[in-house]
């Protein structure tokens, strides 16, 4: 009697996801075919201390559409030197067909190896994730001898009521008590963006309930002062703006590289705002003073990604009038722009009449003296040139594009695009679909070693690395 099921063998379980891998492949290869590219690029180890390089590609198709998919999660057997890493990503591009002209940028962390492999091997802008960035501006400020005490204490406190089940449910009751939720505090964790924030909001809810059983337990080494306390709440006052500004751009479904300049802007005012009537503490001064000083260094003038960033501003009909630059750096990004846009329409042979949908050797209906006489002298007394004629239609473009007013903070940018904008500016157009595909944060490598995460566990950390890859890329993109 034949078995009621059929069990595929392993090989031909095998065989079944590399076809469909290879299949998935080929799509994304036609997809991103003459696209600009921007990457994210990320380094992870397994459990079993195999050692892997990410990319995801990011680009907007002919529909205004943000689309990213995984390239490949490659094993990197050598040390991880600026140059290997390099050599990776170059090697997991060329089996993509992706063609460096086409890639505009790539966004890693602030990892110096992945920055040199992106600035100095691949020689490609290095745009600094957002987040992780200001996740290390914010360290640096909470560094703070005043703050960074009883910032510890919270660690132990939350450390401990996580352990102690006796305590943890000691809490429990005083919560009940006082009319609070029965929350767990929650514990710092330095890899994880917010959690310092989280974990003073959390136990600020709870001071009640925590001081009660603090002092019924005698737990001294957990205790805050009330001056403590009061700086922790001024802490929680300056690192919500840094909670939101993440995850606002902490997504791969709309252009977050536009907003990143004009985002530490208006995080930069904040800091620097003060209010006379009401002097802060000392501690919480020096605190904001690093921040600031930090997240000025990483997005100086002198950075490469600064000027790219800044173009990805203004191709935003949110920030396009570039209000957190002055005039001189204002201008300098409008002719930079001007100036990609004419060699991108002049090599491509596009001229003003090309522009205006009418070829130059279209030929007049009727033949008119007129008309003999312009065959006769062409372009020779012609007082501008092809190449003048564009730059002014162009100029002309980007002006009426400049007086636009800005679109509402919760419209997507890409659909104005869509709708509105391509038609209107075409040519400026063209080099929006090119920037804002630029992902402000590495937020999708990330992801990716999420899933990594589940799919190389204890029960499978013998997978070998191509199995790997199949398995990592079909869960990201399927």
């Amino acid at each position: 009697m034949e078995p009621r099921y059929h069990i595929p063998s392993r090989g031909t379980v095998t065989n079944r996801i590399a076809q469909v891998y290879n299949s998935t492949s080929d799509k994304i290869k036609e997809s991103i075919k003459d696209k600009d590219v921007a990457l994210t690029t990320d380094g992870w180890t397994s459990l079993v201390t195999v050692s892997y390089v990410t990319a995801t590609a990011h680009w907007i198709n002919d529909d205004w559409e943000m689309l990213n998919n995984v390239l490949k999660t490659k094993e990197l057997k050598v040390s991880h030197t600026a140059e290997n890493v390099g050599e990776c990503i170059q090697e997991i591009l060329d089996v993509f067909g992706i063609e460096w002209g086409s890639v505009v940028a790539i966004t890693t962390d602030n990892a110096t190896n992945y920055v040199n492999a992106v600035e100095r091997h691949l020689q490609t802008v290095n745009i600094p994730c957002v987040a992780h960035t200001i996740n290390l501006a914010v360290r640096k400020g909470l560094g703070v001898r005043a703050i960074e005490i009883p910032v510890s204490r919270l660690k132990v406190a939350a450390s401990h009521f996580n352990k102690s089940s006796a305590d943890s449910y000691l809490l429990q009751q005083k919560q009940q008590l006082l009319g609070l939720k029965t929350e767990k505090l929650i514990n710092d964790c330095p890899t994880r963006w917010n959690s310092t924030y989280e974990m003073i909001c959390r136990a600020s809810e709870q001071q009640a309930a925590v001081s009660a059983v603090i002092f019924e337990k005698k737990l001294s080494r957990m205790e805050l002062t009330t001056s403590e306390w009061s700086i922790m709440e001024k802490v929680q006052e300056v690192l919500k703006p840094f909670k939101v500004a993440t995850e606002a751009l902490s997504t791969d479904k709309y252009p977050t590289a536009s907003a990143v300049l004009p985002l530490i802007h208006v995080l930069l005012a904040q800091l620097n705002k003060r209010t006379p009537d009401e002097p802060e503490p000392p501690a919480l001064s020096e605190m904001k003073t690093k921040i600031v000083t930090d997240l000025e260094k990483r997005y100086s003038v002198e950075k490469g990604a600064f000027m790219l960033l800044n173009k990805a501003s203004y191709l935003d009909p949110h920030f396009h009038r570039l209000v957190h630059l002055k005039e001189e750096q204002r201008r300098q990004v409008q002719v930079a722009i001007l100036e990609e846009m004419k060699q991108v329409n002049v090599a491509g042979g596009t001229g003003s009449e090309a522009a205006a949908g009418q070829p130059r050797d279209q030929q007049p209906a009727e033949k008119t003296a007129l008309s003999a006489m312009g065959c006769l002298f062409g372009d020779t007394y012609c007082t501008d040139s092809p190449d003048q004629d564009i730059s002014l239609l162009l100029q002309k473009e980007m002006l009426m594009y400049e007086q636009e007013s800005p679109i509402p903070a919760q419209q997507n940018p890409l659909m104005w695009w869509k709708t509105l904008g391509s038609g209107r500016y075409p040519h400026v157009a063209q080099m929006a679909k090119k920037y804002l595909s630029i992902p402000g944060s590495s937020v999708r490598s990330e992801r990716v070693f999420s899933s990594a995460g589940n799919i190389v566990n204890k029960k499978r950390s013998a997978l070998a690395p191509s199995n790997v890859d199949y398995l990592v890329f079909l869960a990201n993109n399927l």
